[in-house]
Parts: structure tokens; sequence; C-alpha cells
């Protein structure tokens, strides 16, 4: 059953009642994109952090010709992993969909290009949902249009071109059969074409 905005309170309440309490925030005082990042420790396992964006959805932002949503972005990765390099990284993606007012859609593929993070071995971002926590997370409903969670996967520029060859629903089912770290951005394991 679907809660009510009264109910879910504000973005920062919704997040935590899934994830457990902010850990720590982040925000660029120079800059005017109003987009902070918060990072929730443990979640969605013992050793991953996950990183949320807070303020990208003040704006509306073109999902296709016909339709606008408001966003929020995700993404998680050991706890080893530098968190204010993952700050930068997600405040970066968040600040250019907002100068673009241009929503992720699910299968989308940024990238290839430099490396997410410095000293990752990973040079791309695929654009899933946020599957691996509570389904309720994905969507909170305050003004219209609602806020829809995108989930962040960085990846290997041979991944990216898998998916362009094979499509999105073929790389989400080899991720599930092959089950590579997501969660660490320097990983050697990448998803192959098997045949």
């Amino acid at each position: 059953m679907q809660r009510t905005a009264e109910e879910q309170g504000s973005l920062p309440h919704h997040l935590e009642y899934h994830l457990g309490n902010i850990e720590r925030g982040w925000r660029d005082d120079e800059a005017h994109s109003g987009i902070q990042i918060v990072s929730f420790a443990n979640q969605p396992e013992l050793g991953v952090t996950t990183f949320a964006t807070l303020g990208l959805s003040q704006s509306v932002l073109k999902l296709n010709e016909a339709r606008t949503i408001r966003q929020e972005l995700i993404t998680s990765v050991s706890a080893t992993t530098s968190p204010d390099a993952v700050a930068g990284f997600l405040l970066s993606v968040a600040e250019n969909l907002q100068k673009d007012q241009q929503a992720l859609l699910r299968g989308e593929v940024l990238g290839p290009g430099k490396p997410v993070v410095s000293g990752a071995t990973l040079n791309a971002v695929y654009v899933a949902n946020p599957s691996p926590f509570n389904p309720s997370l994905t969507e909170f409903q305050s003004a219209p249009p609602a806020t829809v969670f995108a989930y962040l996967i960085p990846i290997s520029s041979q991944e990216a071109s898998l998916i362009r060859s094979h499509g999105w629903r073929w790389f989400e089912a080899e991720l599930e059969n092959q089950d590579p770290d997501v969660w660490d951005w320097s990983r050697s394991s990448e998803v192959v074409c098997r045949g």
C-alpha cells in the first residue's frame, strides 16, 4: 500500500525511512544549484555506502517529449572508496541534468569518458531502478510530477558497448547471472557476452 505525502514527510525523511540515518552531507557553496549529497552507511549491505542527491527534484526535468518528472540520484560503493570523490561524482551528474533539464531513463548509459572517480577502473555509468532497496523507495510523491529515483551503476567501456549492442534488459539479466561486485569501482570483473 502506497503511503500518502503526509505519511512520507519530506524527501530526507523518505530516504531515512528506507536507508537509515543520514551519516554525512556535502554541498558546493559556490554553485547555485541547490543540490546536496547525503550518505548512508552500510546500505544496502555491510561495508557499502549509499549516496543520494537532495535538491535535484526542485527542478522539473523532461523524461521525453510528452512527460516530465522530478528526479533524484542514488549510487552505492564500497566504503573503502573516497566519500568526497563519490559525492563529487554524484553532484557533477546531478548538476548536468539540472542544467540540461533532462531526466535519466532506465537503461541509459552515460559515457564512457574519464574514470568516474580517481583510481576507478570504470568510466561509464548505467542507469537502473534502485533494485537493491525496497521498491517503495523508488518514488516520492510531493509536488507533482512525482520524484523518481535513478540508481547509477558505474560500468566499464566494454560493458557500455555490450549494453548498446544487446540492450539494457540483457545487461540487467546478465548482471544478476554473472554477479560482478558492482560496488567495487576498481573491479576487474565485468559482465561479458557468453556466446
